[in-house]
């Protein structure tokens, strides 16, 4: 996401959830699920990477042994990750509100607004009505 801007990305991922609107399934709640598990992808790598030092430091050793060891020595580096990530998800969700976040369908739409040819003869208009005020004033 280092190119694609958040908004464009939920917006992308909700025109291709659109379907699942005609049997009932929040695409905008979806989408905006989505955009944050993969914005939180990298800060998860980041974090299980300073926490797999932190333990090797301790002596743990994460590749030796079969796979049902392995798969034990995991647990000293998934609690304190999935702690982390739920206290950030509770931040997130923190903020959002405090933001009064409310999706769905009323929600409103960054939109950029460009110059259309109506704009411009409204412009003209009123510039041409304001000439005219000012000038019959003054002469």
């Amino acid at each position: 996401t280092l190119t694609t801007s958040p908004i464009a990305l939920t917006d992308a991922i909700e025109k291709l959830l659109s379907p699942f609107k005609r049997i009932g399934l929040p695409a905008h709640e979806l989408a905006m699920m989505m955009t944050i598990a993969l914005r939180f992808i990298p800060t998860l790598l980041e974090e299980t990477d300073k926490i797999m030092k932190a333990q090797m430091a301790r002596g743990a050793d994460f590749e030796s042994g079969n796979i049902l060891r392995r798969a034990k020595n995991l647990v000293p580096l998934l609690v304190p990750l999935f702690i982390n990530a739920f206290r950030r998800a509770d931040e997130l969700a923190t903020a959002m509100e405090a933001r009064c976040y409310r999706g769905g369908d009323h929600r409103t739409r960054l939109n950029e607004l460009k110059l259309r040819g109506i704009d411009v003869v409204t412009l003209v208009t009123m510039m041409f009505f304001f000439g005219f005020i000012i000038s019959t004033r003054y002469i």
